[in-house]
């Protein structure tokens, strides 16, 4: 290694340490350098930073280092989407070095299940009781995860996952949840278009679930073909209302950064103008799950830029135009679902429920 290499390495190596030991930021770090160094250092050095935070279960903030580095953000937006998505690839909260898994005072923790945006969950057994779960360890600290239980803990529905403890491994807080035996509806829908019964189906017993939510004054806000869960016999669970508000703090939170799924988010929760964030808000995200399982195309695709644009201002072609087959009036109410502005869809959850069970019954589907 030349002398070059090794200040380039000595560099980094002191700036980890005074931010593990001290949490000194990259901005802190740079500005007391003379000479500054190069860009790609600069980069190095903001690289560990977000690798740092995201071990202590902090989310880094983006739009922090932009602002701090104005002149990086190309590098600064590629070196941190590459080490998020490297860290939520890798992580692994529950397992020792010799390859074991750690158990807690009550739960002996098993094999991985599933793996998402928000956390990775494993099998384990509530050894006090014998009781099968799904434990959910979270990539960030949530200060409201007691918050998401409690107001889970009051919806005791057939078609929602039950969570039963909540707790910390380490630095990362998980919960413990009804074991589901199933799939998420997006691998189902991967695997080619369901049924115009079974899309019916689906979306009724999604509804079902909603409403019983709204009927506390909950609002999920991000209903997604990753948060329904289908098991063999058609049976529909409900997840993850990691990010759901109260409807009394809808209107309390006036931001619109809320960290939804914007293929599935409503035109309200991007921009006001098209009505208030609410139970409609949630309408329309059921729509666009029953307009892709009704047609095998999503009402709107591209990169996020492009999604967030159609969805503003863009009309969805209608389902019709991809499948004949399809009722017209059965495109009628998945379009009056998505419609752009909250007020033109339906007045509840219940309705559009409702709606899809008229239906049902008009044409003589049978439902599995």
């Amino acid at each position: 290694m030349n002398q070059s290499e090794h200040n380039h390495h000595q560099l980094l190596r002191d700036f980890e340490e005074r931010n593990r030991t001290g949490r000194c930021t990259p901005l802190q770090f740079i500005s007391g350098l003379t000479p500054p160094p190069s860009i790609a250092i600069q980069v190095e050095i903001i690289a560990i930073d977000i690798e740092l935070s995201l071990s202590r279960g902090v989310k880094p903030r983006l739009q922090a280092y932009l602002r701090d580095f104005p002149n990086l953000s190309g590098g600064i937006r590629d070196v941190y989407a590459d080490v998020v998505d490297d860290f939520i690839k890798n992580f692994s909260p529950v397992r020792e070095k010799n390859g074991g898994f750690i158990s807690t005072a009550d739960y002996e923790i098993g094999e991985e299940i599933a793996r998402g945006g928000m956390g990775v969950v494993y099998f384990a057994v509530q050894k006090s009781i014998g009781r099968e779960v799904a434990l959910k360890v979270l990539f960030l600290k949530r200060d409201d995860i007691f918050t998401e239980a409690k107001r889970i803990a009051k919806l005791n529905h057939r078609n929602i996952c039950r969570i039963y403890d909540i707790g910390e491994i380490g630095k990362f807080p998980y919960m413990t949840m009804e074991l589901v035996q199933g799939e998420t509806l997006r691998e189902r829908m991967e695997r080619g278009r369901v049924s115009i019964a079974d899309a019916i189906g689906i979306v009724g017993q999604t509804a079902d679930a909603l409403s019983a939510a709204h009927r506390v004054n909950l609002v999920h806000f991000d209903v997604k073909p990753a948060n329904i869960l289908v098991a063999a016999n058609d049976h529909v669970w409900l997840t993850d209302f990691g990010i759901a508000e109260h409807l009394s703090e809808v209107a309390l939170n006036t931001g619109i950064s809320q960290p939804v799924s914007p293929v599935y988010c409503a035109p309200e929760q991007l921009s006001f103008q098209y009505g208030e964030r609410g139970f409609q808000s949630d309408i329309y995200s059921l729509g666009l799950v029953f307009y892709e399982l009704l047609t095998g195309r999503r009402a709107y695709d591209g990169d996020v830029a492009e999604i967030v644009e159609q969805l503003k201002f863009d009309p969805p072609r209608r389902p019709r135009d991809y499948d004949q087959e399809i009722e017209p009036e059965l495109e009628r109410i998945c379009l009056k679902a998505i419609a752009k502005h909250s007020k033109d869809r339906f007045a509840s959850m219940s309705d559009f429920q409702a709606t899809l069970q008229s239906f049902v019954e008009r044409f003589g589907i049978v439902l599995s």
